[in-house]
Protein backbone atom coordinates (compact mmCIF):
# COMPACT_ATOMS: atom_id res chain seq x y z
CA UNK A 1 0.00 0.00 0.00
CA UNK A 2 1.64 3.10 -0.79
CA UNK A 3 2.38 5.76 1.91
CA UNK A 4 0.02 8.05 1.11
CA UNK A 5 -2.94 5.93 1.13
CA UNK A 6 -1.99 4.92 4.68
CA UNK A 7 -2.14 8.03 5.95
CA UNK A 8 -5.12 9.13 4.52
CA UNK A 9 -6.74 6.05 5.97
CA UNK A 10 -5.03 6.85 9.44
CA UNK A 11 -6.35 9.85 9.18
CA UNK A 12 -9.90 9.28 9.46
CA UNK A 13 -9.92 6.58 11.74
CA UNK A 14 -11.33 7.81 15.12
CA UNK A 15 -8.39 6.17 17.29
CA UNK A 16 -6.10 8.97 15.39
CA UNK A 17 -8.82 11.89 15.69
CA UNK A 18 -8.65 10.80 19.73
CA UNK A 19 -5.27 10.88 19.86
CA UNK A 20 -4.62 14.42 18.04
CA UNK A 21 -7.01 15.80 20.04
CA UNK A 22 -5.83 14.73 23.29
CA UNK A 23 -2.45 16.12 22.15
CA UNK A 24 -3.94 19.42 21.41
CA UNK A 25 -5.82 19.30 24.76
CA UNK A 26 -2.29 18.39 26.38
CA UNK A 27 -0.43 21.00 24.86
CA UNK A 28 -2.68 24.31 25.98
CA UNK A 29 -3.25 22.42 29.26
CA UNK A 30 0.73 22.77 29.31
CA UNK A 31 0.76 26.45 28.13
CA UNK A 32 -1.94 27.06 30.84
CA UNK A 33 0.30 26.09 33.38
CA UNK A 34 3.55 27.51 32.15
CA UNK A 35 4.27 30.72 34.46
CA UNK A 36 4.57 33.78 32.81
CA UNK A 37 7.64 36.13 32.39
CA UNK A 38 6.09 38.23 35.64
CA UNK A 39 5.32 35.26 37.24
CA UNK A 40 8.97 33.88 37.32
CA UNK A 41 10.52 37.38 38.09
CA UNK A 42 8.42 37.39 41.16
CA UNK A 43 9.81 33.33 41.91
CA UNK A 44 12.76 35.23 42.21
CA UNK A 45 12.31 37.92 44.52
CA UNK A 46 12.62 38.34 48.58
CA UNK A 47 11.31 41.05 50.59
CA UNK A 48 12.07 42.17 53.99
CA UNK A 49 9.37 42.49 56.35
CA UNK A 50 8.79 43.53 60.12
CA UNK A 51 6.30 43.09 62.55
CA UNK A 52 4.71 45.59 61.87
CA UNK A 53 4.76 44.91 57.74
CA UNK A 54 3.22 41.41 57.94
CA UNK A 55 -0.24 42.76 56.44
CA UNK A 56 1.36 45.15 54.04
CA UNK A 57 3.61 42.37 52.19
CA UNK A 58 -0.04 40.13 51.62
CA UNK A 59 -0.07 41.55 47.93
CA UNK A 60 3.31 40.90 46.99
CA UNK A 61 3.21 37.04 48.37
CA UNK A 62 -0.70 36.92 46.24
CA UNK A 63 1.15 38.08 43.30
CA UNK A 64 3.99 34.98 42.94
CA UNK A 65 6.50 36.13 45.51
CA UNK A 66 9.63 34.10 45.85
CA UNK A 67 10.49 34.87 49.41
CA UNK A 68 10.33 36.82 52.53
CA UNK A 69 12.93 37.94 55.26
CA UNK A 70 11.15 38.28 58.68
CA UNK A 71 13.32 41.17 60.64
CA UNK A 72 12.58 42.95 63.55
CA UNK A 73 9.48 42.54 66.10
CA UNK A 74 8.44 41.44 69.35
CA UNK A 75 7.43 38.22 68.39
CA UNK A 76 6.95 35.37 70.53
CA UNK A 77 8.03 31.59 68.79
CA UNK A 78 4.42 30.69 68.27
CA UNK A 79 4.17 34.69 66.76
CA UNK A 80 6.41 33.56 64.20
CA UNK A 81 4.99 30.41 63.35
CA UNK A 82 1.50 32.15 63.22
CA UNK A 83 2.94 34.76 60.72
CA UNK A 84 4.75 31.90 58.73
CA UNK A 85 2.25 29.69 58.22
CA UNK A 86 -0.20 32.68 57.06
CA UNK A 87 2.25 33.82 54.54
CA UNK A 88 2.54 29.94 53.15
CA UNK A 89 -1.18 29.79 52.92
CA UNK A 90 -1.52 33.18 51.54
CA UNK A 91 1.21 31.94 48.70
CA UNK A 92 -0.63 28.34 48.31
CA UNK A 93 -3.63 30.63 46.39
CA UNK A 94 -1.65 31.75 43.72
CA UNK A 95 -2.09 30.17 40.37
CA UNK A 96 0.95 28.19 40.80
CA UNK A 97 0.88 27.16 44.08
CA UNK A 98 4.27 27.46 44.90
CA UNK A 99 5.25 27.85 48.39
CA UNK A 100 7.73 30.65 50.21
CA UNK A 101 11.29 30.84 51.49
CA UNK A 102 10.72 32.42 54.62
CA UNK A 103 14.22 33.70 56.15
CA UNK A 104 15.98 34.87 58.87
CA UNK A 105 19.44 35.97 59.67
CA UNK A 106 20.32 33.42 62.07
CA UNK A 107 24.37 34.05 63.14
CA UNK A 108 23.83 35.34 66.52
CA UNK A 109 26.04 37.93 68.15
CA UNK A 110 25.49 41.69 66.88
CA UNK A 111 22.63 40.31 64.51
CA UNK A 112 19.73 39.89 67.23
CA UNK A 113 16.82 39.08 65.27
CA UNK A 114 16.86 35.37 66.78
CA UNK A 115 15.79 37.08 69.88
CA UNK A 116 12.94 39.24 68.76
CA UNK A 117 11.57 35.66 66.74
CA UNK A 118 10.87 34.56 69.97
CA UNK A 119 14.06 31.72 69.37
CA UNK A 120 17.05 30.58 71.10
CA UNK A 121 19.89 32.51 70.79
CA UNK A 122 22.98 31.49 69.50
CA UNK A 123 26.66 31.44 70.21
CA UNK A 124 28.53 33.84 68.58
CA UNK A 125 30.68 32.99 65.24
CA UNK A 126 33.87 33.53 67.02
CA UNK A 127 32.84 32.11 69.67
CA UNK A 128 32.37 28.92 67.97
CA UNK A 129 35.98 29.39 66.35
CA UNK A 130 37.59 30.06 69.77
CA UNK A 131 35.35 26.85 71.14
CA UNK A 132 36.67 25.04 68.10
CA UNK A 133 34.59 22.19 68.09
CA UNK A 134 33.12 20.69 64.92
CA UNK A 135 31.10 17.83 66.24
CA UNK A 136 29.18 20.36 69.00
CA UNK A 137 29.02 23.14 66.49
CA UNK A 138 27.11 20.30 63.84
CA UNK A 139 25.00 19.36 66.87
CA UNK A 140 24.25 23.17 67.63
CA UNK A 141 23.00 24.22 64.21
CA UNK A 142 21.11 21.33 63.62
CA UNK A 143 19.02 22.09 67.00
CA UNK A 144 18.92 25.55 65.96
CA UNK A 145 17.80 24.21 62.45
CA UNK A 146 14.89 22.16 64.31
CA UNK A 147 14.10 25.23 66.48
CA UNK A 148 13.65 27.28 62.84
CA UNK A 149 11.24 24.70 61.61
CA UNK A 150 9.24 24.65 64.88
CA UNK A 151 8.70 28.27 64.18
CA UNK A 152 7.98 27.99 60.18
CA UNK A 153 11.35 29.45 58.78
CA UNK A 154 12.67 27.51 56.63
CA UNK A 155 16.11 29.38 55.31
CA UNK A 156 19.00 30.62 57.40
CA UNK A 157 21.43 33.42 56.39
CA UNK A 158 24.43 32.05 57.91
CA UNK A 159 27.16 30.46 58.22
CA UNK A 160 29.19 33.68 57.72
CA UNK A 161 32.24 32.13 55.95
CA UNK A 162 33.91 35.88 55.72
CA UNK A 163 37.99 35.21 57.02
CA UNK A 164 38.06 38.62 59.27
CA UNK A 165 41.49 40.00 58.65
CA UNK A 166 40.84 43.32 59.31
CA UNK A 167 40.99 44.34 63.19
CA UNK A 168 38.82 47.79 62.45
CA UNK A 169 35.76 45.82 60.33
CA UNK A 170 32.76 47.34 61.32
CA UNK A 171 30.41 44.91 59.80
CA UNK A 172 31.91 41.63 60.58
CA UNK A 173 33.99 41.27 63.40
CA UNK A 174 32.64 38.52 65.66
CA UNK A 175 30.26 37.43 62.92
CA UNK A 176 33.21 35.96 61.63
CA UNK A 177 34.54 32.04 62.72
CA UNK A 178 37.71 33.63 63.05
CA UNK A 179 41.07 35.31 60.89
CA UNK A 180 42.36 31.58 60.01
CA UNK A 181 40.65 30.52 56.51
CA UNK A 182 41.14 26.71 57.46
CA UNK A 183 39.06 27.03 60.95
CA UNK A 184 36.84 29.44 59.08
CA UNK A 185 36.10 26.31 56.26
CA UNK A 186 36.34 23.51 59.23
CA UNK A 187 33.27 24.83 61.63
CA UNK A 188 31.78 26.71 59.09
CA UNK A 189 31.37 23.32 57.28
CA UNK A 190 29.87 22.22 60.09
CA UNK A 191 27.60 25.05 61.08
CA UNK A 192 26.26 23.72 56.74
CA UNK A 193 25.96 20.04 57.97
CA UNK A 194 24.16 20.72 61.07
CA UNK A 195 21.49 23.12 59.14
CA UNK A 196 21.71 20.58 56.54
CA UNK A 197 20.39 17.55 58.28
CA UNK A 198 18.07 19.36 59.72
CA UNK A 199 16.38 20.42 56.95
CA UNK A 200 17.24 24.13 56.44
CA UNK A 201 18.49 26.08 53.61
CA UNK A 202 21.47 27.23 54.30
CA UNK A 203 22.86 30.50 53.05
CA UNK A 204 26.82 30.54 53.24
CA UNK A 205 27.60 34.21 52.94
CA UNK A 206 29.33 36.91 51.82
CA UNK A 207 30.78 35.86 48.70
CA UNK A 208 33.42 36.22 47.34
CA UNK A 209 34.73 37.83 51.27
CA UNK A 210 33.98 40.80 53.56
CA UNK A 211 36.24 40.31 56.24
CA UNK A 212 39.10 42.76 54.50
CA UNK A 213 36.62 45.62 54.12
CA UNK A 214 37.31 49.18 56.69
CA UNK A 215 33.60 49.84 55.57
CA UNK A 216 29.91 49.02 56.03
CA UNK A 217 28.38 48.06 52.83
CA UNK A 218 24.87 49.23 54.25
CA UNK A 219 26.58 52.36 54.09
CA UNK A 220 28.44 52.34 51.12
CA UNK A 221 30.61 50.31 48.78
CA UNK A 222 33.57 48.99 50.52
CA UNK A 223 36.40 48.43 48.25
CA UNK A 224 38.94 45.52 48.96
CA UNK A 225 42.29 46.05 47.31
CA UNK A 226 43.42 42.40 47.54
CA UNK A 227 45.26 40.83 44.66
CA UNK A 228 43.90 37.83 43.35
CA UNK A 229 46.51 35.63 44.77
CA UNK A 230 45.49 36.63 48.00
CA UNK A 231 41.80 36.22 47.21
CA UNK A 232 42.62 32.81 46.53
CA UNK A 233 44.73 31.83 49.30
CA UNK A 234 42.66 33.59 52.48
CA UNK A 235 39.19 34.28 51.42
CA UNK A 236 37.88 31.75 48.94
CA UNK A 237 39.13 28.68 50.76
CA UNK A 238 36.00 28.65 53.23
CA UNK A 239 33.21 29.33 49.97
CA UNK A 240 35.37 26.28 48.33
CA UNK A 241 34.79 23.94 50.93
CA UNK A 242 30.70 25.28 51.44
CA UNK A 243 30.83 24.21 47.10
CA UNK A 244 32.61 20.97 48.04
CA UNK A 245 30.02 19.93 51.08
CA UNK A 246 27.06 21.22 48.02
CA UNK A 247 25.48 24.01 49.96
CA UNK A 248 22.39 24.98 49.17
CA UNK A 249 22.78 28.34 48.33
CA UNK A 250 25.51 31.19 49.02
CA UNK A 251 25.19 34.55 49.58
CA UNK A 252 27.38 37.52 47.58
CA UNK A 253 28.93 40.61 48.85
CA UNK A 254 28.40 44.00 47.70
CA UNK A 255 32.07 44.88 47.80
CA UNK A 256 33.82 46.14 45.52
CA UNK A 257 37.16 43.62 44.46
CA UNK A 258 39.12 45.01 41.09
CA UNK A 259 41.21 42.00 41.12
CA UNK A 260 38.13 40.10 40.05
CA UNK A 261 36.01 43.34 38.48
CA UNK A 262 37.07 46.97 38.47
CA UNK A 263 33.82 48.13 37.73
CA UNK A 264 31.12 46.20 39.72
CA UNK A 265 30.66 45.16 43.07
CA UNK A 266 30.31 41.36 43.39
CA UNK A 267 26.57 41.14 43.72
CA UNK A 268 26.16 42.86 40.00
CA UNK A 269 29.39 41.16 38.74
CA UNK A 270 29.36 38.67 35.65
CA UNK A 271 32.99 37.74 36.66
CA UNK A 272 32.23 37.23 40.00
CA UNK A 273 29.37 35.33 40.06
CA UNK A 274 29.24 33.58 36.53
CA UNK A 275 32.71 33.08 36.07
CA UNK A 276 34.17 32.18 39.35
CA UNK A 277 31.55 30.87 41.43
CA UNK A 278 29.80 29.29 38.85
CA UNK A 279 32.20 27.82 36.50
CA UNK A 280 35.50 28.03 37.95
CA UNK A 281 34.18 26.67 41.31
CA UNK A 282 31.77 24.44 40.30
CA UNK A 283 28.97 25.57 42.21
CA UNK A 284 25.49 24.32 41.58
CA UNK A 285 23.12 25.77 44.19
CA UNK A 286 21.14 28.96 44.37
CA UNK A 287 23.43 32.19 44.23
CA UNK A 288 21.49 34.86 46.71
CA UNK A 289 22.13 38.37 46.73
CA UNK A 290 22.59 40.35 49.66
CA UNK A 291 19.64 42.84 50.26
CA UNK A 292 19.78 45.08 47.06
CA UNK A 293 18.14 48.18 49.12
CA UNK A 294 21.38 48.65 51.09
CA UNK A 295 23.66 52.26 50.73
CA UNK A 296 26.43 49.97 48.56
CA UNK A 297 23.92 49.61 45.39
CA UNK A 298 21.06 52.47 45.99
CA UNK A 299 23.70 55.04 46.16
CA UNK A 300 24.54 54.08 42.15
CA UNK A 301 21.08 52.99 40.90
CA UNK A 302 17.30 52.28 41.77
CA UNK A 303 16.56 48.29 43.70
CA UNK A 304 14.46 47.28 41.08
CA UNK A 305 17.61 47.73 38.08
CA UNK A 306 19.62 46.29 40.61
CA UNK A 307 17.91 43.31 41.24
CA UNK A 308 17.51 43.25 37.41
CA UNK A 309 21.43 43.55 36.90
CA UNK A 310 22.23 41.29 39.49
CA UNK A 311 20.18 38.48 37.75
CA UNK A 312 22.17 39.38 34.35
CA UNK A 313 24.74 38.81 36.16
CA UNK A 314 24.22 35.20 37.49
CA UNK A 315 22.27 35.84 41.03
CA UNK A 316 19.41 33.62 41.29
CA UNK A 317 17.56 34.74 44.15
CA UNK A 318 17.31 38.49 44.48
CA UNK A 319 16.65 39.79 48.14
CA UNK A 320 15.59 43.45 47.76
CA UNK A 321 14.94 43.64 51.35
CA UNK A 322 12.08 47.22 51.55
CA UNK A 323 12.70 48.02 48.21
CA UNK A 324 9.14 47.74 45.96
CA UNK A 325 8.11 44.72 44.60
CA UNK A 326 5.88 45.74 41.95
CA UNK A 327 8.67 47.79 40.50
CA UNK A 328 11.20 44.94 40.50
CA UNK A 329 9.01 42.47 38.60
CA UNK A 330 8.07 44.84 35.92
CA UNK A 331 11.76 46.07 35.29
CA UNK A 332 12.63 42.32 35.49
CA UNK A 333 9.96 41.45 32.85
CA UNK A 334 10.36 44.41 30.73
CA UNK A 335 14.26 43.84 30.40
CA UNK A 336 13.84 39.99 29.56
CA UNK A 337 11.15 41.03 26.63
CA UNK A 338 13.83 43.85 25.08
CA UNK A 339 16.38 41.14 25.03
CA UNK A 340 18.89 43.00 27.83
CA UNK A 341 18.39 39.83 29.79
CA UNK A 342 18.82 36.51 27.77
CA UNK A 343 15.53 34.65 28.80
CA UNK A 344 17.34 31.58 29.16
CA UNK A 345 18.86 33.28 32.11
CA UNK A 346 15.51 34.07 33.63
CA UNK A 347 14.40 30.46 33.16
CA UNK A 348 17.54 28.99 34.69
CA UNK A 349 17.25 31.21 37.78
CA UNK A 350 13.71 30.03 38.55
CA UNK A 351 14.14 26.86 38.15
CA UNK A 352 17.10 26.72 40.33
CA UNK A 353 14.83 28.67 42.56
CA UNK A 354 12.17 25.47 42.17
CA UNK A 355 14.44 22.65 42.77
CA UNK A 356 16.01 24.18 45.90
CA UNK A 357 12.42 24.59 47.43
CA UNK A 358 12.06 21.27 46.31
CA UNK A 359 14.95 19.25 47.97
CA UNK A 360 13.73 21.45 51.02
CA UNK A 361 10.73 19.51 51.56
CA UNK A 362 8.74 23.04 51.02
CA UNK A 363 6.34 21.36 48.81
CA UNK A 364 5.78 18.75 51.49
CA UNK A 365 3.53 19.23 54.49
CA UNK A 366 5.17 20.89 57.57
CA UNK A 367 6.62 18.80 59.92
CA UNK A 368 5.79 18.27 63.64
CA UNK A 369 8.53 18.82 66.22
CA UNK A 370 8.07 18.52 69.79
CA UNK A 371 10.59 21.20 71.96
CA UNK A 372 14.26 20.29 72.52
CA UNK A 373 15.29 23.05 74.43
CA UNK A 374 17.34 21.03 76.85
CA UNK A 375 19.60 19.55 74.35
CA UNK A 376 20.14 22.97 72.54
CA UNK A 377 21.07 24.84 75.49
CA UNK A 378 23.27 21.95 76.79
CA UNK A 379 25.58 22.39 73.58
CA UNK A 380 25.33 26.08 73.55
CA UNK A 381 26.97 25.94 77.36
CA UNK A 382 29.55 23.68 76.37
CA UNK A 383 30.66 25.88 73.41
CA UNK A 384 30.27 28.84 75.59
CA UNK A 385 32.46 27.17 78.28
CA UNK A 386 35.18 26.32 75.54
CA UNK A 387 35.33 29.30 73.82
CA UNK A 388 36.08 31.26 77.21
CA UNK A 389 39.64 33.01 76.37
CA UNK A 390 42.13 33.81 79.03
CA UNK A 391 44.49 36.37 77.42
CA UNK A 392 46.39 37.23 80.42
CA UNK A 393 46.67 36.72 83.72
CA UNK A 394 49.62 38.41 84.95
CA UNK A 395 49.36 38.72 88.93
CA UNK A 396 46.99 35.53 89.71
CA UNK A 397 43.52 37.07 89.70
CA UNK A 398 41.65 34.54 89.20
CA UNK A 399 40.06 32.45 90.67
CA UNK A 400 37.73 35.27 92.89
CA UNK A 401 38.36 35.48 96.69
CA UNK A 402 34.71 34.72 98.19
CA UNK A 403 35.62 37.63 100.85
CA UNK A 404 36.51 39.84 98.64
CA UNK A 405 33.74 42.68 97.37
CA UNK A 406 33.64 42.72 94.13
CA UNK A 407 31.81 45.15 91.73
CA UNK A 408 30.88 43.74 88.68
CA UNK A 409 30.66 46.55 86.06
CA UNK A 410 29.17 45.98 82.50
CA UNK A 411 28.96 48.39 79.52
CA UNK A 412 26.54 47.31 76.67
CA UNK A 413 23.60 47.81 75.32
CA UNK A 414 20.41 48.01 77.09
CA UNK A 415 18.70 44.63 75.29
CA UNK A 416 22.09 42.86 76.49
CA UNK A 417 20.55 43.33 80.06
CA UNK A 418 18.85 40.48 81.14
CA UNK A 419 21.67 38.31 79.78
CA UNK A 420 24.50 40.26 81.36
CA UNK A 421 22.82 39.53 84.97
CA UNK A 422 23.74 36.07 84.88
CA UNK A 423 26.87 36.84 85.63
CA UNK A 424 26.03 38.69 88.64
CA UNK A 425 22.90 35.77 89.55
CA UNK A 426 25.75 33.16 89.81
CA UNK A 427 28.35 34.99 91.79
CA UNK A 428 25.64 35.66 94.56
CA UNK A 429 23.99 32.09 94.24
CA UNK A 430 27.43 30.95 94.98
CA UNK A 431 28.33 32.96 97.80
CA UNK A 432 30.04 35.60 96.76
CA UNK A 433 29.81 39.39 98.14
CA UNK A 434 28.53 41.44 94.55
CA UNK A 435 27.34 44.25 93.16
CA UNK A 436 26.34 44.67 89.47
CA UNK A 437 26.28 48.02 87.99
CA UNK A 438 25.18 47.82 84.04
CA UNK A 439 25.37 51.15 82.00
CA UNK A 440 24.92 51.49 78.51
CA UNK A 441 28.19 51.83 75.99
CA UNK A 442 28.18 55.60 76.09
CA UNK A 443 28.61 56.54 79.53
CA UNK A 444 27.67 60.32 81.24
CA UNK A 445 29.23 62.25 83.26
CA UNK A 446 26.78 61.26 86.17
CA UNK A 447 27.46 57.30 85.31
CA UNK A 448 31.05 58.22 85.82
CA UNK A 449 31.37 59.48 89.33
CA UNK A 450 28.93 56.55 90.56
CA UNK A 451 31.25 53.69 88.87
CA UNK A 452 34.70 55.96 90.75
CA UNK A 453 32.45 55.70 94.01
CA UNK A 454 31.90 51.91 93.46
CA UNK A 455 35.30 50.98 92.67
CA UNK A 456 36.55 52.64 96.05
CA UNK A 457 34.15 50.93 97.74
CA UNK A 458 34.80 47.37 96.12
CA UNK A 459 38.44 45.27 96.54
CA UNK A 460 37.98 43.83 92.91
CA UNK A 461 36.78 44.76 89.54
CA UNK A 462 35.35 43.11 87.08
CA UNK A 463 34.65 45.10 84.25
CA UNK A 464 33.17 43.76 80.99
CA UNK A 465 33.85 46.11 78.08
CA UNK A 466 31.41 46.34 74.77
CA UNK A 467 32.82 47.86 71.65
CA UNK A 468 32.35 46.92 67.89
CA UNK A 469 35.18 46.97 65.52
CA UNK A 470 35.56 50.55 63.88
CA UNK A 471 32.42 52.28 65.82
CA UNK A 472 34.62 52.54 69.18
CA UNK A 473 33.19 54.80 72.19
CA UNK A 474 35.53 56.93 73.54
CA UNK A 475 33.70 57.72 76.87
CA UNK A 476 33.45 54.05 77.86
CA UNK A 477 37.10 53.57 76.93
CA UNK A 478 38.11 56.28 79.05
CA UNK A 479 36.23 55.12 81.98
CA UNK A 480 37.50 51.83 81.68
CA UNK A 481 41.01 52.84 81.45
CA UNK A 482 40.15 54.96 84.59
CA UNK A 483 38.94 51.99 86.64
CA UNK A 484 41.81 50.42 85.64
CA UNK A 485 44.06 52.31 86.70
CA UNK A 486 42.16 52.72 90.40
CA UNK A 487 44.50 50.84 92.07
CA UNK A 488 42.19 47.89 92.80
CA UNK A 489 43.24 44.13 91.60
CA UNK A 490 40.83 44.11 88.13
CA UNK A 491 39.70 41.56 85.30
CA UNK A 492 38.46 43.13 81.83
CA UNK A 493 35.85 40.82 79.64
CA UNK A 494 36.00 41.50 76.35
CA UNK A 495 31.88 40.86 76.02
CA UNK A 496 31.94 41.62 72.18
CA UNK A 497 34.21 42.27 69.95
CA UNK A 498 37.48 40.64 71.57
CA UNK A 499 39.75 43.02 69.02
CA UNK A 500 38.62 45.37 71.90
CA UNK A 501 41.22 43.99 74.25
CA UNK A 502 44.00 45.80 72.36
CA UNK A 503 42.58 48.90 73.47
CA UNK A 504 43.68 48.02 77.32
CA UNK A 505 47.63 47.06 76.96
CA UNK A 506 47.62 47.90 81.26
CA UNK A 507 45.34 45.20 81.83
CA UNK A 508 46.42 42.53 83.56
CA UNK A 509 43.96 40.28 83.69
CA UNK A 510 41.66 39.83 80.40
CA UNK A 511 39.63 37.88 78.89
CA UNK A 512 37.70 37.34 75.85
CA UNK A 513 33.78 36.12 76.10
CA UNK A 514 33.01 36.45 72.26
CA UNK A 515 29.05 37.69 72.78
CA UNK A 516 26.79 38.75 76.30
CA UNK A 517 24.03 35.08 76.24
CA UNK A 518 23.23 33.44 79.47
CA UNK A 519 25.65 30.56 78.97
CA UNK A 520 28.56 32.74 78.23
CA UNK A 521 28.02 35.20 81.32
CA UNK A 522 27.54 31.79 83.06
CA UNK A 523 30.81 30.19 81.59
CA UNK A 524 32.58 33.74 82.87
CA UNK A 525 31.15 33.25 86.47
CA UNK A 526 32.66 29.58 86.65
CA UNK A 527 35.78 31.04 85.35
CA UNK A 528 35.64 33.41 87.99
CA UNK A 529 34.98 31.17 90.89
CA UNK A 530 37.46 28.36 89.73
CA UNK A 531 34.87 25.61 88.72
CA UNK A 532 36.21 25.84 84.86
CA UNK A 533 39.39 26.52 83.46
CA UNK A 534 39.28 28.75 79.88
CA UNK A 535 40.35 26.60 77.18
CA UNK A 536 39.29 29.08 74.11
CA UNK A 537 41.81 29.95 71.93
CA UNK A 538 41.83 33.46 70.08
CA UNK A 539 40.83 32.68 66.39
CA UNK A 540 41.77 36.47 65.17
CA UNK A 541 45.26 38.29 65.32
CA UNK A 542 45.28 40.97 68.11
CA UNK A 543 47.60 44.31 67.48
CA UNK A 544 47.90 46.66 70.52
CA UNK A 545 46.87 49.93 69.69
Amino acid sequence: MPLHTAMRILFRSPFYILHFTFCIFAANLRAQNQPTIEEKAAQLLMISIDAAQVTSAAGAVAAGLGGVQLQWGSYSLEDTRRIADGLQQLALENRLKIPLFIAIDYEGGSVYSPTTLGLLELPTAMMIGAADDERETASLFYLAGKELKRAGVNMAFGPVLDVNIEALNPIIGIRSIGSNPELVSRLGGAVLNGFKASGVTAVAKHFPGHGATRQDSHKTLPVVNAARTELETLHLPPFKKAVELNAPAIMTAHVLYPALDAKNPATLSRSVIMDLLKKQMGFRGLVVTDSLDMKAIISRESTAKAAARALASGADLLLIGKGDFSSAVREIAAQVRAGRINETRLNDAYYRVYAVKKEAGLFSPAEASSPFDKAYLDISRAISRKALTLVTDKNGFLPLNKIKKTAVIIFAPQRFAENSIELYKTLLERGYQTKQYFFDIGPGLGDENRLLEAAKEADVLVIGSFQWAQAQNKKQQALIHKLLAAGKPAMLLSLMNPYDLANYPEASCAAAVYGITKPSMRSVADLLTGTIKAGGMLPVNLRVR
